[in-house]
């Protein structure tokens, strides 16, 4: 798979994730908690793929820094937002809806990355550079997940 079908499937679990927890209800505390830190260990081991792979080459070619300089600080602030949202009680009504904003923040990162980076990549990069790319990003995501 090359680096746009590998971010887009990933995209896809996330929305699914999402769509599970909006469903959920303050019983539901002790699931929300444990698909939580499952899809956060996801998250973060799919950003440092990306930060490891794309981003530094993004870097390089002018009319994609802004982009990558963008992506890189909506990832941290993603993660200062996951990590508050961990450390909340989940067994509230609130809780969903505090995910929910983080859902809103991610949808809109997701967009850039499938609208806005993967249709035009091959403008900058060649065929087997994106493909490339998808390889290293998935060993980086392996060893991310294989980590503990």
């Amino acid at each position: 798979m090359d680096l746009g079908e590998l971010i887009k499937r990933d995209h896809d679990e996330y929305r699914r994730f999402f769509a599970k927890m909006a469903k959920t209800t303050p019983q539901d505390g002790q699931m929300r908690r444990k698909a939580l830190k499952e899809i956060m260990r996801r998250i973060y081991a799919h950003h440092e793929a990306e930060e490891l792979t794309i981003f530094p080459k993004m870097m390089q070619v002018p009319e994609l820094r802004g982009m990558a300089f963008e992506l890189e600080v909506e990832h941290a602030d993603m993660k200062m937002l996951f990590e508050a949202l961990l450390k909340d009680s989940v067994d509230t009504e609130v809780w969903k809806y505090k995910l929910s904003s983080i859902y809103d923040i991610m949808h809109a990162h997701w967009l850039k990355e499938e609208e806005d980076l993967t249709p035009f990549a091959l403008d900058f990069f060649s065929k087997a550079d994106w493909e490339a790319f998808g390889k290293r990003f998935n060993e980086i995501m392996n060893e991310k997940l294989n980590e503990r």
